[in-house]
């Protein structure tokens, strides 16, 4: 599927969800508005590089505020009303609980569509200069969101936005939330799966002040093919810090307020990573006590937890997929299937890596690959990691298929419940 087709295909689900989003609200279905804003979750998270949660979820009351994103400092109102006085209603509500304090943006996103044009001296008014709203940029619908993406240059990226969308807006999804939403008052039982598991982790987590000389690091990179900019990223300048100083490359780690983050003993010497902290800064925290300091530590300790499950699984030949921010099992190098064993009441073996043929058996056309994402998160004083698995389907085990948004639509059309538990259980890094 070519860019074009791509684009088109996600115009058409889009204009799918808004029609639905219409003709429920005309039945007085508001159901639907919730369920839409778990599900464009995912979908602004990928397109606008967000990290964006339902407010709704949070112990603290937020007026007006459907989605938050504390790193970003990003604040959401999803609505299928269009109109200036859901808007001055939202500003409102926004100014009155001060809600501007802890974010720098406010987006009101449209489900349905927005209107032509919007009067900003009427919001303005309201503002009274106590923060930034502009009609234009502040106020999206669907029609934003594609245009953002149909901007991009890379077709697996698009076709990534896609498998999104299908996710949620084919046919058959529009049919069970209609059926769900006009017989709520009747009993439906289904078995449904957890894709949850409890976390143990370390006791202790140790921060200390990054220690080394960032001009040097930046400045020898000019002599590799990893050349780097003055204003790279502090984790792009430790990435190669590793080489500089000829220290074992590991992924368990995090920067975080100019420091590093680590399980790992930052202040004993025969650990590597101490090599990449000043000496004597290094203090070690209770996972409470690092989480208690506040809501940015808790996402900073998320995001290294992940990072230690990107180093547990590459050590199970299992691939990161930074971009797609994804993991995917790795081919064998001469082995062209690789297959997992899992044990839970007895063993089974499941083929992770598989080879598909033409129809005449002559040659291999891709691989298809067991593939999974993760999100750590933190509920009543317990860590837990969530699980999606999908799949990847590649020319060599490593380059994107050209059609994998296809092969992936029409695999996921074939699995029940059951099945997704099944990659579920799978894709749980092995002991």
């Amino acid at each position: 599927m070519n860019k074009k087709n791509t684009i088109e295909r996600i115009a058409e689900l889009i204009a799918r969800f808004r029609a639905e989003v219409e003709t429920l609200n005309s039945q007085n279905l508001y159901d639907i508005n919730i369920h839409a804003e778990n599900v464009i979750i995912p979908i602004l998270n990928y397109v606008y590089g967000l990290s964006l949660k339902n407010a709704n979820l949070e112990e603290k009351n937020y007026s007006a505020i459907d989605l938050i994103d504390y790193e970003n400092r990003v604040a959401i109102q999803v609505t299928s009303t269009a109109n200036s006085e859901k808007v001055k209603h939202t500003l409102e509500q926004y100014k009155k609980h001060k809600q501007r304090d802890e974010f720098d943006s406010l987006l009101i996103y449209i489900i349905t569509k927005k209107q032509k044009t919007y009067s900003d001296k009427k919001f303005d008014k309201i503002i009274n200069d106590e923060f930034e709203f502009d009609s234009s940029e502040n106020i999206l619908d669907f029609e934003n969101l594609l245009a953002e993406v149909n901007s991009w240059i890379s077709l697996p990226r698009i076709q990534e936005v896609l498998e999104l969308f299908e996710q949620e807006f084919t046919e058959q999804k529009i049919e069970y939330r209609r059926n769900t939403l006009e017989n709520r008052d009747k009993l439906i039982t289904e078995t449904l799966y957890p894709n949850l598991l409890e976390i143990e982790l370390p006791e202790k987590v140790y921060v200390g002040t990054i220690g080394v000389n960032r001009d040097e690091i930046i400045t020898k990179s000019w002599e590799t093919r990893y050349k780097l900019k003055k204003s790279a990223p502090e984790r792009s300048v430790l990435n190669r810090a590793f080489e500089h100083y000829d220290i074992p490359y590991s992924r368990d780690w995090h920067v975080f307020e100019k420091k590093i983050i680590s399980f790992k003993p930052l202040d004993n010497s025969s650990e590597p990573l101490s090599n990449l902290v000043e000496i004597g800064t290094v203090e070690e925290f209770s996972l409470d006590e690092f989480v208690s300091s506040g809501y940015k530590y808790e996402q900073a300790l998320s995001r290294l937890i992940d990072n230690t499950i990107q180093e547990l699984t590459s050590k199970k030949d299992i691939q990161w997929l930074r971009k797609e921010r994804m993991f995917r099992f790795r081919p064998p190098k001469l082995i062209r299937s690789r297959t997992v064993t899992w044990k839970n009441k007895k063993a089974a073996t499941r083929t992770v890596v598989k080879e598909v043929w033409n129809r005449d058996k002559t040659q291999i056309t891709h691989f298809q690959q067991l593939s999974f994402r993760i999100q750590s998160f933190l509920s009543e004083s317990t860590w837990f990691l969530a699980i999606t698995p999908t799949w990847s389907h590649t020319y060599d085990g490593y380059r994107t298929h050209k059609f994998e948004s296809d092969f992936i639509t029409k695999k996921k059309k074939l699995e029940s419940n059951n099945a997704v538990y099944q990659h579920f259980m799978y894709n749980y890094p092995h002991k």
